[in-house]
């Protein structure tokens, strides 16, 4: 299904946007409390502080706030992992994983209810083409720390490296979240999330250097 992600009103002055923030605020904080069909374009309104009016000034239904929030919030995220992404001096290729698999972990845990809430309808309403959208800006931040570490092997494709890390990471997370009914200790996911990701480094990087050496000989 393709899911309008722009409002009616594209919010290019400062009170627009900050209305359509409102909007979207509300809009999550129902999500939490009610669930996305419990949610009606009025209480949007009565909790955003907007007229019903100039409510669908901006959205035309529920869905598309829905679509323009999720987007929103994968922009914030996206945000915290461009910092983590670059160092602030030289930095090896484990530390790089490590500083992304921090900020995301710490990232969505931090608001762990109101991600539960908006992943879980983002798999029902994103389109296909939105998913893949976003999916590759995380996948490009990934990319991003590893070429721009200290020891990044010769030989190992970064892009597909950063593509196969990014997606274990976001399969841990997001099924911490959606799946296990108590939110799991930050510290315990980003300790299994790490073990994971770095172990999968180690193991592409040790693969790429046996292939040298096929090469070589």
């Amino acid at each position: 299904m393709n899911t309008i992600v722009r409002p009616r009103r594209k919010p290019v002055q400062s009170r627009a946007w900050m209305t359509s923030c409102a909007i979207q605020d509300a809009f999550v904080m129902l999500l939490v409390e009610r669930g996305y069909e419990k949610i009606s374009m009025r209480e949007i309104a009565g909790v955003a502080g907007v007229g019903l009016g100039t409510l669908y000034l901006y959205f035309p239904g529920k869905e598309s706030i829905a679509a323009v929030t999720i987007r929103r919030w994968m922009r914030k995220q996206a945000a915290i992992l461009a910092v983590a992404a670059k160092p602030s001096g030289p930095r090896t290729v484990e530390a790089a994983l490590r500083a992304m698999v921090q900020a995301h972990v710490r990232g969505l845990l931090g608001q762990a209810d109101e991600w539960r809430a908006l992943l879980s309808l983002e798999r029902r309403i994103s389109s296909p083409a939105s998913y893949r959208e976003i999916y590759r800006e995380f996948v490009g931040l990934f990319h991003e720390a590893f070429v721009a570490s200290s020891d990044w092997p010769e030989g190992l494709d970064p892009l597909r490296t950063a593509f196969n890390a990014f997606s274990m990471v976001d399969a841990m997370v997001g099924q911490a979240l959606l799946v296990q009914e108590v939110c799991p200790d930050v510290e315990e996911l980003v300790g299994d999330v790490e073990c994971a990701v770095v172990g999968y480094i180690r193991a592409a990087r040790g693969q790429a250097g046996r292939q040298r050496c096929v090469d070589c000989g």
